[in-house]
């Protein structure tokens, strides 16, 4: 009995150790093995979609107008200052005006020199025509003379002679009349131009508006042989101002003159100010290989608060959708990496995508024709688009990236191309005939059904913005949970 049970006490050992061994594996083996899985996840809801462009610019006034001096001389006066009210027309500064009033002093004299010459001058004519009369008749009674025999032909000579040179006189004096009185237009015109020069001592406002800028002061001289000196700046009414702000080439398609804005500047951070767009310029401005637009933007300023030079934080508002069923972005761009169908669907996009590009590329045709776009404009938009289709479809078979980088990619590409075939105004034309609507396109969401397992539910897109995109319908009820992302994590980790 004893051998029996001791043997039946090694056996019961060794099963102990073999559960502590089996244990151990268990716990760090194991465990390692089965990472925790934590699915995060969206609602589908009801909201607003607001898609803006965001950018930065200046506050300007509407017209500011840069006051100089066409003369040079010493500041006499200064009747305004920085920040001083004015009205057109009103004096704001003078100029010295004692050397400017001498030359109308010198001018008014010399003209009435000319008028006293001329009055001389005709005066000689009249006692020279007196002498031509004389002569005149002295000369035809000469001849009678001659005739009866009472003179000789020599006095008749001199008489002749006598009597050209004084009509030869007569037309000396009226051609020094016409000079004299050519030297009075010229005299007048120097007092004319001595009078303006004294006229322009006095700087006047050329508008009503705000001195925001005073660049002399009294005694200080400005010299103008060159440029003409900026005395004063004056702002028109600030009450209502614009901004100049840079969009991006790939953001100004979408931007339209009568788009809503909201801004901010730094002086105010927790107040939103409103305008809208009033004016997009087609010159470009190329920086470092970025291509920007200036959009010029209007804005009320009943307060004054907002003063030019600000520095203005923008969002342009080029689409709005209110109430609206909608889904966070992040749950768009989700993938499983475990999907069945997730291979095939990528090479079916990229089978299919020509299918749609060739679509595009057919409404593209039928628009550029509408605007009268020539046909090799239309050739060389096609073989450019066609090059950056084979580009993207080798993206997509790579699996590199999702659909909506890659979507934004093509606009961006499309533009580019548009804007360097098209004159900008054809450009401009097909922009706003092809963004006048929201564009429908394909997605795909993920949720979990009541098994854990991953199902996929197609639906179609409108409206974007930075964090949620409308559902115009589809495969996906208001309140149901989509998958936006699924993380792994080690139980030890």
């Amino acid at each position: 009995m004893k051998k029996h049970t001791g043997s039946f006490s090694t056996f019961i050992t060794f099963v102990i150790i073999g559960a502590i061994l089996v244990s151990g594996y268990l716990y760090f083996y194991q465990d390692e093995s089965e990472p925790i899985i934590t699915i995060e996840t969206a609602i589908v809801e009801r909201g607003d979609i607001n898609r803006g462009v965001a950018t930065s610019g200046s506050v300007r006034a509407l017209v500011t107008v840069e006051v100089g001096s066409q003369l040079s001389g010493q500041i006499a006066e200064l009747n305004v200052d920085f920040n001083s009210e004015v009205t057109a027309g009103q004096l704001i500064a003078r100029i010295d005006p004692k050397t400017f009033e001498s030359r109308v002093q010198q001018s008014e004299a010399d003209l009435k020199v000319a008028k006293a010459t001329i009055q001389v001058k005709q005066a000689g004519i009249t006692r020279t025509e007196a002498n031509l009369r004389r002569a005149e008749l002295d000369y035809n009674r000469q001849k009678t003379l001659l005739q009866k025999g009472t003179v000789s032909e020599t006095s008749l000579d001199a008489a002749r002679a006598e009597y050209e040179s004084t009509k030869a006189e007569v037309e000396m004096a009226k051609a020094e009349l016409d000079n004299a009185r050519a030297a009075a237009k010229q005299r007048k015109a120097a007092l004319d131009s001595a009078a303006i020069d004294l006229e322009r001592t006095y700087i006047r406002s050329p508008i009503d508006g705000v001195v925001i800028e005073r660049s002399v002061d009294v005694g200080q001289t400005v010299a103008a042989s060159l440029s003409s000196p900026v005395l004063f700046k004056i702002a028109q009414d600030l009450r209502e101002i614009q901004i100049e702000a840079n969009v991006d080439e790939a953001d100004i398609g979408n931007v339209k003159k009568g788009n809503s804005i909201s801004f901010t500047v730094d002086a105010y951070p927790d107040e939103e100010f409103t305008g809208s767009v009033g004016q997009v310029r087609l010159f470009p401005t190329e920086l470092q290989n970025v291509v920007t637009y200036t959009v010029i933007i209007t804005a009320k300023n009943p307060d004054m608060k907002l003063l030019p030079g600000m520095t203005a934080n923008v969002e342009i508002v080029t689409g709005k959708r209110q109430n609206v069923l909608r889904v966070a972005n992040e749950a768009l761009r989700f993938r499983p990496r475990d999907a069945v169908e997730t291979e095939s669907r990528i090479n079916d996009g990229a089978a299919s995508s020509g299918g749609r590009h060739r679509d595009r590329m057919e409404k593209m045709h039928a628009e550029l024709e509408k605007l009268g776009v020539g046909n090799e404009q239309i050739q060389e938009i096609r073989e450019g688009m066609g090059q950056v289709m084979v580009a993207m479809r080798e993206q997509m078979q790579s699996g590199n990236g999702d659909p909506s980088a890659f979507r934004e990619q093509m606009i961006a590409n499309r533009a580019r191309i548009l804007q360097r075939v098209l004159t900008p105004e054809q450009f401009d034309q097909f922009i706003h005939a092809t963004t006048t609507s929201i564009k429908i396109r394909q997605g795909e969401l993920w949720i979990q059904n009541n098994v854990g397992e991953k199902e996929r539910r197609s639906v179609r897109l409108g409206l974007s913005d930075d964090y949620y995109t409308e559902i115009i319908d589809g495969d996906i009820e208001e309140g149901s949970e989509v998958i936006t992302r699924i993380r792994e994590k080690n139980p030890d980790g």
